[in-house]
């Protein structure tokens, strides 16, 4: 054997000399790259042959030929030498050998033996390098993420080109800002592209952009934001309390087609929505209840508690706000009516009972803390506005829908508090579908807050980022500064917000505050005492400084981005200039090529009264006439019903708005919708 491998054998491998060398140092590393990740991936004993054990066979057996083909090479003539004279060896070296009894048989055999133990150390050093933990492995599994760098005093940097390459892939149900970014020294992190892309993961744990009037948040990131996301089709539900996005979202409207639902309290033509419809339990009355009544600091906590519980009670029992309102004014109807049925607001409302029964007076306090939260209710048109629902959140996932939440900034103070309770309950009954689905929701939905502080203590929505983020539910906050944070939340709950938001970009010229904050948030970094001094001692030092934060080093904001993936985890820090949304060509050109086209609106509803006699009398008689005709033709029972009540309603609806709405059946919104038309003609 040993004679055939160091003459015929040494002449075969020698024409491959070349190519086995190459696969020798090739193969370990291709299939340490092939088998993943040094980690364990099963607690069961390994049992038959898998793919993974075949590659690595086919590993051992490359290298072994490449090691055996370089020795054989080099020392095949020095092993075969001839030799005179009898040679006394034995079998076993003779059978081993297998050479001509001319050929030097110990030499041979030693040279044989030394190829054995060759290859028995190149198997185990090669076994010790591509198995889990092994340290060919290990240096593999390092080159699959970008290098984490230890300072000697802090290891915060800069974003570095690796880091940010997750970056640069866009994601359908992510987002995409455009601009430019810079990172470590200063370097160009884009490529040139200006795209700074989020996966809907990273956009389901939540954005959060500080920026004071005029800095160009709303341009540079809401804006876009909205334009973009309505164009992949997801779905939008954006609070608006100042009302300068309206008008926006309607133009981009008209591009992508999306139904607009624009909600404001105080509008006598808008859509209506009832937010205590729909709720039936402690958890979902509390939930909005605590929005509509925050809770106070001090002695006055008792009263908004009871308060909250009280208004949970009757969010349970009666149908709308306004009724609820109503009712506060006889505070002993009141308790009749939540004490009627031994049910959750019944004992919600126990205190508040018993208060009643006896001297009053802590009922009496309790709902004059209630009625304050709910004066805005006082308004006539509030309550008609608030006394039924012409949506909900069955719309918004069953088409594009962008549904704004809105009202005159002169009434901010007294609705806010309210758009931050439709939008908890928005939320909560998208979490219901995603439960009934059991699964994310059929689209993507993005909520939207521009001036988030000014909607009431919704800590308990943030608190859900982490929770609805797989129904693709994902969160984008618009503030001034972290102390308006402070006002409503505390220092605690501010923190806690916070962390709970994965990006936040941060634009130059914010307060003292807020710039130390975000200073200490960067980290700590190890520098040079003195840069010209190479043997000067290391100092420690804020990656960024207040004045960094307030004046950032290139562009106009800074960005941090946290994320996790299989083996890495970090906070990236990087300086951007965000394109603002007039900047955009891209959008230029669609809102133009659009100038023509209407919206989708959703318009208010028609209420519907069939129990006046006046009215029974006047439609009566043109019933009868379309019942008429109805049944000469060969329609079905149920659409002949449809026909009839379709009738009553065009009729109706004709009275209540002078003969100037005209019907549209809901394939003539389809219609519109997919294809849009101007003028009465459809657009080509």
């Amino acid at each position: 054997m040993f004679y055939w491998l160091f003459t015929e054998g040494r002449t075969l491998l020698g024409g491959c000399l070349a190519p086995l060398l190459c696969l020798t140092l090739l193969a370990p590393i291709v299939v340490s790259a092939l088998l993943g990740a040094g980690i364990q991936r099963t607690s069961d004993a390994p049992s038959g042959m898998s793919w993974k054990r075949g590659a690595q066979l086919l590993a051992y057996g490359v290298v072994l030929l490449g090691v055996s083909a370089l020795y054989l090479i080099l020392l095949g003539t020095v092993a075969v030498q001839p030799i005179r004279g009898r040679q006394v060896t034995s079998r076993f070296v003779q059978l081993l050998n297998g050479a001509p009894p001319n050929v030097n048989a110990m030499r041979l055999f030693l040279f044989g033996i030394m190829l054995v133990m060759l290859w028995f150390f190149v198997t185990i050093g090669l076994h010790s390098g591509i198995k889990n933990g092994g340290w060919l492995r290990e240096r593999v599994d390092r080159l699959r993420n970008p290098q984490v760098k230890r300072g000697a005093l802090g290891s915060s940097h800069f974003c570095t080109m690796r880091e940010y390459k997750r970056f640069r892939r866009e994601d359908k149900e992510g987002l995409t800002l455009l601009g430019a970014f810079w990172g470590e020294d200063k370097r160009r992190l884009d490529l040139g592209m200006g795209r700074f892309s989020f996966s809907g993961e990273d956009v389901a744990r939540g954005i959060l952009t500080l920026g004071g009037p005029g800095s160009g948040k709303t341009q540079g990131i809401i804006l876009p934001a909205i334009a973009d996301r309505m164009l992949a089709g997801h779905s939008l539900i954006v609070a608006d309390p100042q009302g300068e996005i309206t008008g926006h979202i309607l133009k981009y409207a008209a591009v992508t087609r999306h139904l607009v639902v624009v909600h404001d309290p105080t509008s006598a033509v808008g859509p209506r929505y009832n937010l205590a419809e729909g709720i039936d339990n402690v958890s979902d009355a509390r939930a909005i209840a605590d929005v509509l009544v925050p809770s106070a600091a001090g002695d006055n906590r008792f009263w908004t508690d009871s308060a909250a519980a009280l208004l949970a009670a009757c969010l349970i029992r009666f149908p709308n706000l306004g009724e609820i309102y109503n009712a506060m004014n006889d505070l002993k109807g009141l308790a009749q009516k939540l004490a009627s049925t031994k049910d959750d607001s019944a004992l919600l409302a126990n205190s508040f009972i018993a208060s009643v029964g006896s001297d009053g007076k802590v009922a009496s306090n309790v709902v004059a803390t209630l009625a304050t939260a709910l004066t805005g209710w006082a308004s006539t048109d509030v309550r008609n506005n608030t006394s039924t629902s012409d949506f909900d959140t069955e719309l918004i996932v069953e088409q594009p829908t962008v549904v704004v939440l809105t009202c005159p900034g002169r009434m901010r103070a007294v609705y806010a508090s309210y758009l931050g309770a439709t939008l908890r309950k928005l939320m909560l009954d998208l979490d219901t579908i995603g439960e009934r689905n059991k699964g994310p929701l059929p689209v993507p939905v993005g909520v939207i807050l521009d001036e988030f502080p000014t909607l009431g203590k919704l800590d308990s929505l943030v608190a859900d980022v982490n929770l609805v983020r797989k129904r693709r539910i994902s969160i984008m906050i618009g503030a001034q500064t972290k102390g308006q944070f402070h006002m409503i939340y505390g220092n605690e709950g501010t923190q806690a917000l916070f962390t709970g938001l994965a990006t936040q970009v941060i634009y130059g010229g914010c307060d003292a505050d807020t710039a130390e904050f975000y200073s200490k948030a960067s980290g700590t970094a190890t520098t040079d005492a003195n840069t010209d001094d190479p043997n000067s001692h290391l100092r420690q030092r804020p990656l960024l400084t207040d004045d960094e934060v307030v004046t950032p080093q290139v562009g106009n904001c800074t960005i941090f981005a946290r994320y996790v993936e299989a083996g890495f985890a970090t906070q990236v820090v990087l300086n951007g200039r965000l394109t603002r949304f007039y900047e955009r060509e891209d959008w230029k050109q669609r809102l133009h090529a659009a100038r023509e086209v209407q919206p989708l609106l959703l318009e208010r509803g028609i209420s519907l009264d069939w129990t006046s006699s006046e009215m029974a009398v006047s439609v009566i008689p043109s019933v009868e006439v379309l019942a008429k005709e109805v049944t000469a033709t060969s329609n079905p029972v149920l659409d002949q019903a449809a026909s009839i009540l379709m009738a009553k309603i065009a009729l109706q609806t004709q009275e209540q708005a002078g003969g100037q709405v005209k019907m549209v059946s809901m394939n003539e919104l389809r219609t519109q919708r997919q294809k849009p038309v101007i003028n009465g003609e459809p657009v080509k």
